[in-house]
């Protein structure tokens, strides 16, 4: 079964069991594939890889990808499997670990489930920006959220938005997110917007912060057509998708609609979402 590792070079408490999981893979004949940026960081540190394949490139022969790390790094992995739609497994080294399936001790038993068929593979849906004012080499895609903010830390932004080309409402706050229900749990849910159980397909338009208490959070169809145009006082705002953000001028417009492709996220059968809020929010406690 090859499987393809990308991995945060923040690792340093878990060498220990990183080199273990190397030799497991090497016992069990597993063929790997490793980023360069996370063989490198590993092998400064004594990490045996065993040979597995150093490459920029998922080889076309993966039928699932590791990402080691937290939520951000499964963000990064995401992306790095782009439009392919291989599965990913996030094994969690971080902190909440909402997008995680495993800890690093559980891998093998994962690899195990996963080839008999017995993890559960959630398809999550991302969001596609259009903006002409990207960079062109930007890939246009968030899994969590895009975000639309205020610049000048002195002042409000006013958002104009439209849903499939009628008028919605004139956002007066401190930025506007735009989330998955992937990203509900994210930046949406610190803004006070709801959370959505993931396999839904639909993007929540969340205020942050707004200057009119009757500008509430807002849950669209997945295949609507979304168009922002930031105004206000200030010469710039800042556009983020997931961890990466641009500053760009007031008044140009964003496109945000539901990506052509999904993100595959492998979880254990016995861990539905219900089971996640409570573990991570200790809505149980």
């Amino acid at each position: 079964m090859p499987i393809a590792i990308y991995g945060s070079r923040s690792q340093h408490e878990h060498i220990p069991a990183l080199r273990i999981l190397f030799a497991r893979l090497h016992a069990l004949r597993i063929s790997t594939a490793i980023h360069p940026k996370l063989a490198w960081y590993l092998e400064e540190r004594g990490v045996n890889l065993y040979g597995a394949a150093v490459t920029e490139r998922i080889p076309s022969s993966t039928e699932l990808v590791l990402s080691i790390g937290g939520d951000g790094t499964f963000l990064r992995a995401a992306r790095w499997v782009a439009d392919r739609e291989l599965p990913i497994l996030g094994v969690n080294t971080g902190h909440l670990g909402f997008l995680a399936g495993c800890r690093l001790p559980e891998v093998e038993e994962m690899l195990m489930l996963f080839r008999q068929g017995r993890t559960v593979i959630e398809k999550r849906m991302l969001l596609q920006v259009s903006c002409s004012s990207l960079p062109l080499d930007e890939w246009p895609y968030a899994l969590n959220e895009v975000a639309l903010q205020k610049e000048d830390t002195a002042s409000m932004i006013t958002v104009s938005a439209k849903i499939n080309g009628q008028p919605l409402a004139n956002y007066r706050a401190d930025g506007l997110i735009i989330s998955t229900p992937t990203g509900s749990t994210a930046y949406n849910l610190a803004a006070g917007g709801p959370i959505v159980e993931p396999t839904i397909d639909c993007m929540v338009i969340t205020p942050v912060a707004p200057h009119t208490l009757t500008l509430r959070p807002l849950v669209a169809g997945a295949d609507s057509r979304l168009q922002f145009i930031p105004q206000g006082r200030a010469r710039d705002f800042r556009l983020s998708l997931d961890s990466r953000s641009y500053i760009l001028p007031i008044g140009t417009k964003v496109i945000v609609g539901r990506a052509p492709f999904v993100t595959k996220l492998v979880r254990r059968s016995d861990s539905p979402f219900p089971s996640i809020l409570s573990d991570k929010l200790l809505w149980g406690n």
